[in-house]
């Protein structure tokens, strides 16, 4: 596997934006080795550092050099895309999905057959017009 410096732009708090749709909230860029132990602890510590959303923007591939660009030069590295990266950064984000236990299971079950019992009963119900309304009254029958 190839070594990945990745660009991320981290949001902290609520991102707001402005009239124009730019972020007005703030975040800031960083650039970190994919893969890393600092990778591993940096994605484990997002939401500790209050940080609510994180966009991968570049990626750059370190394996792929351009000896003929100069050190500080942004095409030095070959830029990759990698959908993968993204989503492990989301699923760092996301509050884990626990399993329901026995008794929620069966609230839950309940619940939702309150809830089809109650649409059937509004689905049935004949429409009855306001009492104040006779035009509507007479209509109705």
């Amino acid at each position: 596997m190839s070594k990945l410096s990745v660009t991320l732009r981290l949001y902290y708090g609520q991102v707001t934006y402005d009239v124009n749709q730019k972020v007005t909230s703030k975040n800031e860029p960083i650039t970190i080795q994919h893969g890393t132990v600092e990778w591993v602890n940096f994605l484990k510590h997002l939401k500790a550092n209050g940080i609510t959303k994180v966009d991968v923007e570049k990626i750059y591939d370190l394996d792929k050099v351009n000896k003929d660009e100069p050190v500080e030069s942004l095409e030095r590295y070959k830029e990759v895309e990698d959908e993968k990266i993204q989503k492990e950064v989301d699923e760092y984000l996301q509050a884990p999905v626990k399993e329901l236990t026995p008794e929620q299971k069966q609230i839950k079950a309940l619940q939702d057959q309150i809830n089809e019992l109650t649409a059937a009963n509004t689905a049935k119900a004949p429409k009855t017009p306001p009492a104040g309304n006779k035009d509507a009254a007479n209509t109705a029958k």
